[in-house]
């Protein structure tokens, strides 16, 4: 609790965490494996591939019913129909979660900026969060093709703060999973956890975040609660 109290800026994740995507994510992983002439995969299980993206997604997904690694072009076929099935159904059934827009405006009263720190590409990122009517919150987008390097590898929080002009410890990072939780830890950042999101199968009690809640609106009260103060 000791690290939430000097939160200048906050980076948040977005699949699991701002969106419900995985219905989405799972259409596309099965619309392209019909079209490979495989088995699809039930959602529950899709939903343990999703964190590192779409090229680590859709690797798992091949591995699942090959029974075996993927080769390079089996991976390179494959993705070319999983960005175009994804591309077409981007929003169809993806939904955002409960209270994420009134604490977005919460933070925004607040006068903290924002950033979008995921691992999904920039343009279905940007899609995504002009649909679902979001883009106004968030000063940045750090996508997965943003930089060489994605969750859990630091970079992306270090370019993020950098980004926010802050320091990475005065930068919180609101996520679901070990890749939130491992970036903002190598950088330095405090983290909090929801539950609700796609964690691929690890406990969160095991990543050691700051502290881990249920719903978006529970983390006001959290930061309050370390004396947040509005900053200028």
């Amino acid at each position: 609790m000791q690290k939430l109290q000097n939160i200048k800026a906050i980076a948040i994740d977005l699949d699991g965490t701002l969106l419900d995507t995985i219905p989405d994510l799972c259409g596309a992983v099965n619309r392209t494996l019909a079209e490979l002439g495989h088995r699809t995969l039930p959602i529950d299980l899709v939903k343990t591939f999703v964190g590192k993206g779409l090229g680590e997604h859709m690797r798992k997904s091949l591995r699942e019913v090959l029974a075996r690694e993927p080769s390079d072009e089996e991976k390179r076929v494959a993705m070319a129909l999983y960005r175009k099935h994804y591309a077409a159904n981007l929003h169809n059934e993806t939904a955002i979660y409960p209270h994420v827009t009134d604490t977005l405006e919460h933070f925004r009263e607040c006068s903290l900026p924002m950033a979008v720190v995921t691992n999904k590409w920039f343009s279905y990122t940007e899609q995504l969060i002009r649909h679902f009517g979001l883009a106004k919150y968030f000063d940045h987008l750090v996508c997965g093709d943003t930089l060489t390097t994605n969750k859990p590898d630091p970079g992306m929080m270090f370019y993020a703060a950098g980004r926010m002009n802050v320091h990475p410890n005065e930068m919180l990072m609101v996520g679901d999973s070990g890749n939130d939780s491992r970036a903002a830890q190598a950088a330095g950042a405090p983290v909090v956890l929801l539950t609700y999101g796609y964690s691929e199968g690890e406990n969160l009690l095991d990543l050691q975040a700051d502290a881990i809640v249920d719903t978006f609106q529970d983390i006001p009260p959290l930061l309050q609660a370390v004396r947040l103060t509005k900053t200028a």
